[in-house]
């Protein structure tokens, strides 16, 4: 029997998750593949049935995505997930490909992925090693035996050997040694795909070879990412549609979400360049603009339509009335509770600026309402200085 039988693994191997009953307690490691949001990672934690939130962490800032299962092989312990979403394929092409062949006995490897989130934080970990055995146990032909260090959440991580080439994916820790583990080798996984219809092709070679290990993992980070069980099953899904909190989705990441699950407000993406703008109508009165939720919309268009003076052309209601991202035209400057609830998810949106941002609430003829995305707080100012803005949608 197969060391990846779930009952030998209970005997000699500390498995390399976290489970208990709720599903999102446990988490996996995983890579991604391709832009397409194929991502292979480990078999054994994945139930059918539900939705699996994928973290991605690309440039400091985490998106989560809602991935689905795609193809699985029990007897190798490998499942491949695929995310559904266009903004995914922002992640570009893999710097790396497979390599199937003429992997050395004592040669360097080094593991990323992200055990015991829960306890460590939700930053990559790397762990380096030896490849001490081209069989697993018991003389297990499919498997590597390695000397990284393996702790729960590793399973499903990627290894790689010293030029940066995937050769295998991290499968079980070894009970009696944590720096002793077993990677199912990329062989297998490459049976997988050949199987998935309209599955891209890896890159001819890896384009990191001769970087520093440092360089390597930081143009790695983004393809490496954390995975758990959604509380999402798939029936119900499909059948309410419930989005949630940093999902990307509708042309930027969704930063609110109303009781019913199914509506809510999506910050634009920003790569932390924003540019800034006057608010606009000084010593004019916009007509009854609001503060509440669900009100920036229609502030935005009131604003538009009442200054319309050569001097404010580029003033920030406009610039977001006027913008076209991802395919969608319908952004709006937030109001100014629309824009406290950025605020309070600004960690997990990313992308903002350190200082002011305006509201499309108005306070009178002369002052509108800002907030300051630093210390939180709100107030009014002048209409005719100059602070960042942040174009938002709903759904």
């Amino acid at each position: 029997m197969k060391l990846k039988s779930l009952t030998i693994l209970t005997i000699l191997c500390s498995a390399l998750f976290v489970k208990a009953q709720t599903p999102a307690a446990w988490n996996a490691s995983g890579i991604i593949l391709s832009s397409g949001g194929y991502i292979a990672t480990i078999n054994h934690p994945l139930e059918p049935g539900y939705h699996f939130e994928v973290d991605v962490f690309n440039n400091g800032v985490k998106r989560t995505y809602l991935g689905n299962l795609v193809k699985t092989d029990p007897s190798n312990d490998l499942a491949v997930l695929k995310v559904d979403d266009p903004i995914f394929t922002a992640i570009g092409t893999a710097p790396f490909t497979f390599k199937m062949r003429d992997v050395k006995k004592d040669e360097k490897v080094f593991v990323l992925g992200y055990p015991k989130i829960n306890a460590q934080g939700g930053e990559m970990k790397l762990s380096e090693g030896n490849i001490t055995s081209k069989s697993g146990f018991p003389n297990d032909i499919t498997m590597y035996q390695i000397s990284c260090a393996m702790e729960p959440g590793h399973a499903g991580a990627p290894l790689f050997d010293n030029f940066g080439n995937l050769i295998g994916i991290i499968n079980s820790g070894v009970k009696s040694g944590q720096n002793n583990g077993y990677a199912i080798k990329i062989s297998c996984l490459n049976n997988i795909l050949d199987v998935i219809p309209k599955m891209p092709p890896m890159p001819a070679k890896t384009v990191i070879s001769g970087y520093s290990l440092a360089d390597k993992v930081e143009a790695l980070t983004k393809f490496i990412v954390s995975i758990r069980m959604s509380n999402q099953a798939i029936s119900d899904t499909a059948n309410s549609k419930k989005m949630f909190v940093g999902q990307a989705f509708g042309g930027g990441i969704i930063f609110y979400v109303d009781q019913t699950g199914e509506h809510g407000l999506i910050a634009s993406i920003d790569n932390g360049d924003s540019e800034r703008a006057q608010w606009g109508c000084y010593n004019t009165v916009v007509d009854e603009t609001e503060t509440g939720i669900g009100s920036g919309q229609e502030n935005t268009k009131k604003i538009v339509t009442a200054c319309r003076t050569a001097g404010t052309q580029n003033i920030a209601a406009r610039l977001c009335n006027q913008l076209v991202l991802e395919g969608f035209s319908d952004w709006f400057l937030p109001s100014k509770e629309e824009l406290n609830l950025l605020y309070e998810q600004k960690e997990i949106i990313g992308g903002y600026e350190h200082g002011y941002y305006w509201s499309s609430s108005e306070f009178d003829q002369h002052f509108a309402w800002y907030q300051h995305f630093d210390f939180g707080f709100q107030d009014y100012l002048n209409k005719d200085l100059l602070y960042y803005f942040r174009p938002i949608r709903s759904f």
